[in-house]
C-alpha cells in the first residue's frame, strides 16, 4: 500500500507541475495579447495624428495594423486552446489528489483495524485480564 501511495504521490506532483506549466503558457499568451493590443492602439493613435508626416506612410501603417490584427487573432485562438488545456490539467491534478487522499484514508483505516485486532488479541490472551 505504501508503494502505491508513493506512486500516486509522484503522479500528483507531475500533474501539478504540468498544471503550472499550462497556466504559465496561458499567462504568456495573455501578455502577448495585451502587447499586441497596445501596439495596435499606439499605431492607430499615430495614424490619427495629422501632423505626423502628413499621411506619407499610411499604407505601411495600415499593413502593419492588419498584421497586428492577424497576430492578435492567432493569439486569441491559442489562448482559448490553452485555457482548455489548463483546465484539463487542473482536473487531472485534482483527480490524482483525490485518489491519493482515498489511498491514505484506506491505509489509515487498515492500520486502525490492525491495531484494534492486536489490542483485542492481547486482551483475549491475557490471563490476568479482569472483565467486569
Amino acid at each position: 500500500m505504501k508503494q502505491r501511495i508513493r506512486k500516486i504521490d509522484r503522479i500528483l506532483q507531475v500533474q501539478q507541475h504540468l498544471q503550472k506549466e499550462a497556466e504559465l503558457k496561458l499567462a504568456q499568451l495573455e501578455r502577448k495579447a495585451s502587447e499586441l493590443k497596445l501596439a495596435q492602439e499606439t499605431l492607430i493613435q499615430t495614424m490619427n495624428d495629422h501632423e505626423t508626416l502628413h499621411g506619407l506612410f499610411v499604407d505601411v501603417a495600415a499593413k502593419r495594423l492588419q498584421g497586428l490584427a492577424s497576430q492578435a487573432g492567432v493569439v486569441e485562438k491559442a489562448k482559448v486552446t490553452q485555457k482548455a488545456v489548463a483546465v484539463d490539467k487542473a482536473m487531472q491534478a485534482k483527480r490524482a489528489e483525490k485518489m491519493l487522499s482515498g489511498l491514505k484514508d484506506q491505509e489509515r483505516r487498515d492500520s486502525e483495524k490492525k491495531d484494534l485486532a492486536s489490542i483485542i488479541e492481547l486482551l483475549a490472551k491475557g490471563d490476568g485480564a479482569s472483565f467486569p
